[in-house]
């Protein structure tokens, strides 16, 4: 997935954000294949070294919630994180850890998956990528050949913080979930199957075909410029598809029991949607249930109609299906 493309997931949140409250406003780049994140402003823009708008960094916590900065420890490095809980904790019936797109991003630039699972009343851990603002480690773009390696190490950071949430008092009953897009689609069920300890995911515009396939995929179609081809003749081409395969999460997924609820918009340019629901069904797990939106691009946003999808009211009843809500 290109990265140019992929910065809008980081972009997200702030559209979302109207019951955050906030002290002060500072600007940032968002999350692009520049090593420009690190510099703030106090005046809106463009950013002098990629020419990405600039975004507003806000301090602030969300309503209802406690914020708590922590280092999680993951093999030789730390991450940093930050554990967002309600501020009655006598009733938690859910955890969260959000999992990261593909997109050199902080704890602050996934705050879409945040603010939703606030929504949702539950705990909450968010943490700077690998390599990221205040993480630890060396952040590496994709690349199909190193993708195995990499997306084992990304899943190990995740591991990490689900047994530091295992360590919490407050969250001894509450089932505890990933959430993530993109990238993330193929980081969660690959963390899943290490672990016994997550109990759902829910995975946004994620991909069930190998890192060979998806990136052949958005080579072809641009990640949907101008110079790219249509979608239809991308999958089209993608059956052709002979190159390296790199991480191919197919036999991953045909074993995991988690359940699972996977989101595709029909009308995104930047991952195969046909096939991964093509695999999906071929693979007819019963634990897996596929939410098509239709024209939903890559950021879940009706291309017809302009309007963001509303995910909880998908999330919820899903919820509610599994047992997590009553």
């Amino acid at each position: 997935m290109r990265l140019r493309n992929l910065v809008s997931v980081g972009l997200i949140f702030l559209i979302h954000f109207s019951c955050i409250h906030s002290q002060e406003k500072e600007y940032r780049c968002p999350p692009c294949a520049s090593d420009c994140h690190k510099e703030r402003y106090t005046l809106p823009g463009t950013c002098p070294v990629c020419g990405m708008e600039l975004i507003t960094n806000q301090h602030s916590e969300y309503i209802g919630y406690q914020k708590e900065a922590v280092r999680i420890p993951s093999d030789t490095i730390e991450l940093n994180a930050a554990y967002y809980s309600p501020l009655h904790t006598e009733n938690i019936k859910g955890v969260l850890v959000i999992v990261h797109g593909s997109a050199p991003s902080t704890y602050e630039d996934v705050g879409f998956y945040t603010k939703l699972g606030t929504q949702l009343g539950m705990a909450v851990l968010a943490f700077d990528k690998r390599g990221v603002g205040e993480s630890g480690g060396t952040y590496e773009y994709f690349t199909v050949s190193r993708s195995e390696p990499w997306f084992n190490l990304l899943a190990a950071d995740v591991l990490a913080c689900v047994n530091w949430l295992k360590k919490k008092p407050e969250l001894q009953q509450a089932k505890l979930g990933l959430f993530g897009g993109s990238q993330a689609g193929w980081i969660m069920p690959l963390a899943a199957s290490k672990s016994l300890d997550i109990d759902f995911m829910i995975i946004g515009e994620g991909v069930s075909v190998s890192a060979g396939e998806e990136h052949y995929f958005s080579q072809l179609t641009g990640d949907g410029d101008e110079n790219g081809i249509s979608i239809a003749e991308a999958h089209e081409r993608l059956g052709n598809f002979d190159g390296e395969k790199g991480f191919d999460p197919r036999n991953i997924l045909e074993q995991l029991e988690t359940q699972t609820l996977w989101f595709f918009g029909t009308n995104d340019p930047v991952i195969p949607v046909e096939a991964s629901i093509e695999e999906l069904n071929r693979l007819n797990r019963s634990n897996f249930q596929v939410v098509s939106l239709p024209n939903g691009d890559h950021n879940f946003l009706n291309t017809q109609s302009n309007e963001r999808y509303d995910l909880l009211s998908y999330i919820k009843p899903w919820l509610a299906q599994i047992g997590i809500f009553e």
